[in-house]
């Protein structure tokens, strides 16, 4: 994890609410951006977009539950944990509106938000997002969630990196890779069982209720995302009335972490249309 802090100025480090959530800010000046990271992960996965839109914005970034520095729940966690854990921390910064932008089951949990507390969200921009996965599908990562959970023992870190970091073998590339790598053999096996058993089980749980988000939505994937694919983005935003999808040629699951020109300058795009 040492390898992806960020050395910055503008950084409060180590900040806890009262409920012992985990995060940081970023810039002190203009609308605030919120980042939620995936299963596994932890919120320095945002170094490049905290980077590139703390000049600009106030960021926002944060552990989720069990991730980082943030302690797992106390019981069993709930899609309503981490929706009402977030506006736990916005509460406490006095933050009342801001934009949105959740990876995987980040972009799971910004989009149930959304959805919550419509008021508070300007622009809501899910990453890699799974939506109405086939049966099949969704049985196996729920048994590799049970395994987890079962086991005590994170299992398959190198499939899954071959899958979120497909076809990446430059150097520069490669030492990214092992960034994240570090990260999942560091991560909580109890927090990532559960949060992941909670993502394999929360694709069906927008169905007939996208209809309802009231902002603009920007849903984006990889082109090379075998799971979390553009058909999925393409059908979420169909649902969403001011939704929009696009989808990154040549990039997987990490593409925000891996590619940030391509992601970050679409982010951009997005939000100053919508200022």
């Amino acid at each position: 994890m040492s390898d992806l802090r960020i050395n910055n100025s503008d950084r409060s480090t180590s900040l806890f609410t009262k409920t012992n959530t985990h995060y940081s800010v970023y810039g002190s000046e203009g609308h605030c951006l919120i980042f939620i990271h995936g299963v596994g992960l932890c919120s320095e996965i945002w170094h490049p977009q905290v980077e590139y839109f703390s000049k600009k914005y106030m960021v926002v970034t944060y552990d989720f539950l069990g991730h980082g520095l943030t302690p797992p729940s106390s019981q069993t966690p709930t899609i309503k944990d981490y929706v009402e854990q977030l506006n736990d921390l916005v509460e406490s910064l006095g933050i009342s509106s801001f934009s949105l932008i959740g990876h995987s089951m980040g972009a799971i949990i910004s989009v149930a938000f959304g959805l919550k507390y419509q008021d508070k969200v300007k622009c809501l921009i899910p990453l890699n997002i799974v939506y109405k996965r086939s049966l099949n599908a969704r049985k196996e990562v729920l048994e590799r969630a049970n395994k987890i959970l079962k086991t005590g023992q994170i299992g398959n870190i190198e499939q899954t990196l071959s899958r979120w970091f497909k076809n990446k073998t430059q150097p520069d590339q490669i030492i990214k890779v092992n960034m994240v790598r570090q990260l999942l053999l560091g991560a909580s096996p109890k927090g990532y069982g559960e949060a992941y058993k909670l993502f394999a089980k929360s694709d069906y749980i927008f169905e007939n209720l996208l209809g309802n988000l009231s902002m603009p939505v920007l849903y984006l994937t990889g082109g090379d995302d075998p799971n979390s694919n553009s058909k999925m983005s393409s059908e979420m935003a169909k649902e969403s009335p001011k939704g929009l999808s696009k989808s990154i040629e040549n990039e997987a699951h990490m593409m925000a972490f891996i590619a940030p020109e391509k992601v970050n300058m679409l982010i951009k795009n997005f939000l100053e249309e919508n200022e």
